[in-house]
């Protein structure tokens, strides 16, 4: 009894377990595909940057290889080609702030700068173009690029402001993560709520455009079954066409209940009915109809099951016993006549039929089909059985399938009694 309630639970909350789980491994891949991205786009960063030719040629460097002469200062070969090779420039200032030595200066640079101009100098730029000082005594070295070549700003961060990124860098990476995880969720339920609806739709139009011609080949087919100018033979397979018609429209019909409850679309119309009268009803119309001659049905109701009724929507209640009849009769497996004990009794305040055969029983894949664990719904048993508990679940009963100890298979449904 605990697993069977186990089992109702995992129904009631299936999709949305289904969903939340296929969410969360969606958004997860979305997160991790997204971090993934980052770090090989800073990996690609810093390997640009890595392989770019970012150096200048040091102010100390370019002191040793000048000469102090009596015609003036002299650059080395090798560091001229070096200045050539980088496309940089150099100028030496005096004391006064004059310029008393350059190598490929630009035009446009003055030849004497003044204290303040020196200053600000050294906020990395000198009319755009990049330069770094160096100071000897009292004379400055100042290199420089070319413009649009470097960027270079005075960067400045307090350790104040340093130890609070340290605190909350995880706490942060955590926040985006969970708003990543969030949206692509919200985005993945969007997603898979249109996929449903448009599988809905797409059943719901074959469904339609199939009934028409369906309809028109069934009763084509009833008219030469019952043409007596017609061979006795040709007859037969127009009665071949009219049953298997009737099979299609059974499972046209099926295809659009399952969708239709699966996705608590299908509209019930509840009112209060009699149990007793529609077990009773059921029976009757089987026992009644020359196709089922083999059938036995046992009916036992108490004296508490005759008063008892339920709000239901009659017509569901009826296809959910007739689908529990045909499985038996076309699956049950029995050698002989087949047996069907239906009974109706009250059960811890619930209303309580207990549907019974005499064949094979279920199989270990039907019975694991039925509780949930598989959606391959592919074989006529297990569809026509799905409908029985989608049924009943709508309905807001219970259901369970099991074998009997003996022989056969068993099938218990519970319903909530109807309120005085």
């Amino acid at each position: 009894m605990r697993n069977h309630r186990r089992e109702q639970i995992k129904y009631h909350y299936g999709r949305a377990a289904h969903m939340f789980f296929y969410g969360v491994i969606s958004v997860s891949g979305v997160a991790v595909l997204t971090t993934v991205l980052n770090i090989f786009f800073l990996l690609a960063a810093g390997a640009v940057y890595v392989n770019t030719d970012a150096s200048y040629i040091q102010g100390g460097d370019v002191m040793k290889a000048l000469t102090f002469t009596k015609n003036g200062y002299v650059l080395s070969e090798e560091m001229q080609e070096e200045f050539e090779r980088q496309d940089q420039w150099a100028m030496l200032l005096n004391e006064d702030g004059r310029v008393v030595w350059s190598i490929r200066r630009p035009e446009e640079l003055e030849t004497e700068y003044s204290r303040s101009e020196i200053a600000r100098m050294t906020r990395w730029y000198l009319k755009g173009y990049p330069v770094h000082l160096r100071v000897w005594d009292d004379r400055i070295m100042i290199v420089g690029m070319q413009k649009d070549v470097m960027w270079k700003y005075d960067v400045e961060f307090t350790l104040s402001w340093i130890d609070f990124v340290k605190r909350v860098f995880l706490a942060f990476l955590l926040t985006n993560f969970i708003w990543i995880v969030v949206l692509a969720f919200a985005f993945t339920k969007r997603f898979m709520k249109n996929r449903e609806q448009a599988r809905i739709e797409w059943i719901a139009g074959i469904s339609h455009d199939i009934r028409t011609p369906l309809s028109m080949v069934m009763g084509y087919a009833d008219t030469l079954e019952h043409n007596e100018e017609l061979a006795e033979e040709a007859r037969q397979q127009a009665a071949v066409i009219r049953n298997q018609s009737m099979v299609m429209k059974e499972l046209i019909s099926d295809l659009n209940l399952t969708s239709q409850l699966e996705h608590s679309m299908q509209a019930l119309r509840k009112e209060r009915v009699c149990l007793a009268e529609i077990v009773r009803g059921v029976a009757a119309s089987f026992l009644n109809d020359s196709a089922y001659r083999t059938l036995e049905i046992e009916v036992e109701i108490d004296e508490a099951g005759e008063s008892m009724s339920v709000n239901a929507d009659r017509k569901l209640l009826v296809r959910a016993l007739r689908n529990l009849i045909h499985n038996s009769v076309k699956h049950g497996g029995q050698a002989d006549a087949v047996k069907i004990r239906i009974s109706l009794g009250e059960e811890r305040g619930r209303c309580c039929i207990r549907f019974q055969d005499n064949g094979v029983g279920y199989s270990e894949e039907v019975l694991w089909h039925l509780r949930g664990r598989k959606r391959e719904n592919t074989t006529g048993i297990i569809r026509g059985l799905e409908i029985v508990r989608k049924i009943v679940l709508a309905h807001g009963g219970k259901i369970w399938f099991g074998n009997c100890e003996e022989e056969g298979s068993y099938c218990l449904i519970a319903l909530r009694k109807a309120k005085d």
